[in-house]
């Protein structure tokens, strides 16, 4: 089977649940489920810049029902995007970040998300958006199955936006029980034409409320057939929530994580390397 290696790489003060993360120029650009801001961590210094994604004052620290809920992360033509899960009316809002201009812009995914949970007959308390990535120009969306009907979907789009000029497909993948707890998405990317996902368990059947952590499972999908390739269980503790790819061979893959310890009084993230020996795997 795989082998894989997980190891604490960084820690960055100053950020409270890290909840997705992206790699580029030796520098991390990191989203959190409890704020409002845009984190750019550059590992050389050792130094942390905050951008406001909604133009308000930042705030590290927002009260659980005023959160926008951002729980993924993405780089897009040179763009930065931060996603809300949806798992509230408050929280259908991504924001698109030009590095360039240094100028956030607001997306309203109402009424995506809203078709997503038609299309694929999901209630509000199953629908839970917790990674979005890209393939081929196409954007990948992925619902934590963590409500009552385990629904680990993913939701492609395709066309010019995310608002209105779009075709829409869902698949649904079964993911194996952590300690007899369903796991759902949490995380993923893309390399070549595979996408590697982090599936974490929690013992609850709520998107809104945290339960008690199960674990996290390293996985993988082959993209031009949908198929679920392999699962792993790689901790028995931690609820790694965002990966990125930092490099990569044709034997390994390392792999930056992210972890929310749900810890209100934290101050500090966690970033793990997670080395995974693919072998023929990559092609």
């Amino acid at each position: 089977m795989k082998k894989y290696l997980i190891t604490s790489w960084l820690k960055i003060v100053g950020i409270t649940a890290a909840s997705g993360l992206a790699f580029q120029n030796n520098e991390l650009i990191l989203v959190s489920d409890n704020s409002n801001a845009l984190y750019h961590y550059f590992i050389n210094n050792d130094s942390l810049a905050k951008y406001s994604l909604d133009n308000n004052e930042i705030k590290d620290k927002l009260p659980k029902a005023e959160k926008l809920d951002l729980e993924a992360f993405t780089i897009f033509n040179n763009e930065w995007y931060a996603f809300g899960s949806g798992s509230k009316e408050n929280r259908n809002t991504a924001f698109a970040y030009n590095k360039t201009t240094s100028q956030s812009t607001k997306i309203d995914l109402k009424s995506l998300y809203d078709e997503m949970k038609s299309f694929s007959e999901l209630g509000n308390d199953d629908f839970n958006i917790e990674a979005v990535t890209t393939y081929n120009n196409d954007w990948y969306f992925l619902n934590r199955g963590n409500g009552s009907k385990n629904a680990n979907y993913i939701y492609v789009v395709q066309g010019k936006n995310l608002t209105d000029e779009y075709n829409l497909f869902f698949y649904e993948f079964n993911l194996p029980k952590i300690d007899n707890v369903s796991s759902g998405f949490s995380a993923a990317t893309v390399l070549n034409n595979t996408l590697f996902f982090i599936a974490t368990a929690e013992d609850s059947t709520s998107t809104y409320n945290d339960g008690t952590v199960k674990g996290s499972l390293f996985g993988a999908i082959d993209l031009k057939k949908m198929k679920l390739l392999f699962t792993e269980k790689i901790s028995d503790h931690n609820k790694f929530e965002g990966m990125t790819i930092v490099e990569h061979n044709n034997k390994q893959v390392t792999f930056a994580l992210c972890e929310d310890v749900d810890n209100e009084d934290s101050n500090e993230a966690e970033i793990y390397k997670l080395v995974v020996d693919l072998k023929s795997k990559i092609k």
